[in-house]
C-alpha cells in the first residue's frame, strides 16, 4: 500500500469513527456585558445564599469564582440539569495550577465545585460582594505584572509571586444552540476507536502505521490530504458537553483504579482566547490560560444525580 493510499484509508476511518461518536455540545459565548448575581458568568462575584459562605481550600483560604452556570439559561441537553446553579471555584495561581496541582484525580482540596438546586431571587450582588475576602477589582490591582515567561525559575528562586486569575475580567456567559460534536484525537478513546475500525478492515495491520500523526507527508498532495484530517480531528473552545481537549495527555489514559476513565461527560471546558476560540475576540486577552484548556469532567450518572463531588479537573497549557 502506498503512503497516499494509507492516508486515504486513514481519512475513511476518521470519517467512520467521528460519524459514530457524535454527542451534543453547547458552546459558550463570552462578553463584557453586565450581568446579575444569578446569571451565568466567569469571574467576578459569585451567588451565595443568605446563610451561605464562599468556599475555601483545606487551609481556610477563600477561593475565587472561575465559572458560574445557571442551567435555566442553557438549552436542554440530556443529563444536564434544567435548573439550579453550578459554580467552579479555584485558587489564585502562585506558580501552581489554580489549585489543581495534586495531579489527575477528583479531590477538591484546593478547588471546589458547588451546586445550588434552587436560587433565591432575594439575594443581591451587594451582599455577595460583602462576603468576598478580597473584592475582584482589588485583587486585580494588587497583582504584579506577569512576566512573558510565567515559569521563570529565577523569579521563583527570588520569591516573586505573580497572581493570576482566569478570566482576568468578569465575563458574561450566554449559550449557543446545541450542536453535535465528534471525538477528537486528544480524547483517550480516539486511539482505541481508530484501532478497532482499522482491524475490521485490515485485521493484521499495525494501527501505528495508519494513525494521522504517524503518516508521512512527503508530497504536496500528501500534505494537503493530511492537513484536512488534522483539521477534522481537532476541536476546542469554551463549551459544555462534547469532547474535551488536552494539549497534554488525557489524564484518563493513566487510570490505575481511581475511576478516572469512568468520567465520560464533559461538564465544562474553558479555552484560551488567544488560541482558536472563542469565535469573537475578547479585549485585553481576558481569558488567558497560557495557550490551553481547563477541563471539568464528570461521570454521566453523577451528573444525572446532581452529584458534583467527584469531578475530574485538569489544566493543560502549551
Amino acid at each position: 500500500m502506498t503512503n497516499i493510499e494509507k492516508i486515504q484509508l486513514c481519512q475513511e476511518i476518521v470519517n467512520q469513527i467521528q460519524a459514530e461518536s457524535k454527542r451534543p455540545v453547547c458552546r459558550l459565548r463570552l462578553s463584557q456585558e453586565t450581568f446579575t448575581i444569578a446569571d451565568s458568568h466567569l469571574g467576578g462575584v459569585p451567588y451565595v445564599p443568605h446563610t451561605g459562605q464562599i468556599p475555601t481550600d483545606i487551609n481556610g483560604n477563600q477561593l475565587w469564582l472561575c465559572a458560574q452556570i445557571n442551567f435555566a439559561q442553557m438549552p436542554h441537553m440530556d443529563s444536564f440539569p434544567e435548573s439550579g446553579l453550578l459554580q467552579i471555584f479555584l485558587e489564585d495561581w502562585h506558580f501552581g495550577d489554580f489549585g489543581l496541582e495534586e495531579g489527575p484525580g477528583t479531590e477538591q482540596n484546593y478547588w471546589k465545585a458547588v451546586y445550588y438546586p434552587d436560587i433565591d431571587e432575594t439575594v443581591t450582588m451587594e451582599e455577595c460582594l460583602a462576603k468576598m475576602t478580597v473584592p475582584w477589582e482589588e485583587a486585580k490591582r494588587s497583582r504584579m505584572p506577569r512576566p512573558a515567561n510565567k515559569f521563570d525559575l529565577q523569579d521563583i528562586e527570588q520569591g516573586h509571586d505573580y497572581l493570576w486569575r482566569c478570566p482576568e475580567v468578569p465575563l458574561k456567559v450566554s449559550f449557543q444552540d446545541v450542536e453535535q460534536e465528534s471525538v477528537n484525537h486528544e480524547d483517550f478513546r480516539f486511539d482505541t476507536l481508530f484501532a478497532d475500525a482499522l482491524k475490521a478492515r485490515l485485521p493484521d495491520a499495525d494501527p501505528e502505521e495508519f494513525m494521522p500523526y504517524c503518516l508521512r507527508h512527503d508530497t504536496p498532495e500528501e500534505r494537503e490530504a493530511l492537513q484536512k484530517i488534522y483539521e477534522q480531528i481537532k476541536n476546542g473552545g469554551c463549551k459544555m458537553g462534547g469532547y474535551p481537549n488536552y494539549l497534554q495527555d488525557d489524564p484518563r489514559l493513566y487510570d490505575e483504579g481511581e475511576g478516572l476513565a469512568e468520567c465520560d461527560t464533559l461538564l465544562l471546558q474553558l479555552y484560551d482566547d488567544t488560541y482558536d476560540y472563542p469565535q469573537e475576540d475578547i479585549d485585553d486577552m481576558a481569558l488567558n490560560l497560557n495557550g490551553g484548556p481547563i477541563n471539568f469532567i464528570i461521570r454521566a450518572q453523577d451528573l444525572k444525580n446532581r452529584d458534583f463531588s467527584q469531578v475530574l479537573a485538569q489544566w493543560a497549557c502549551t
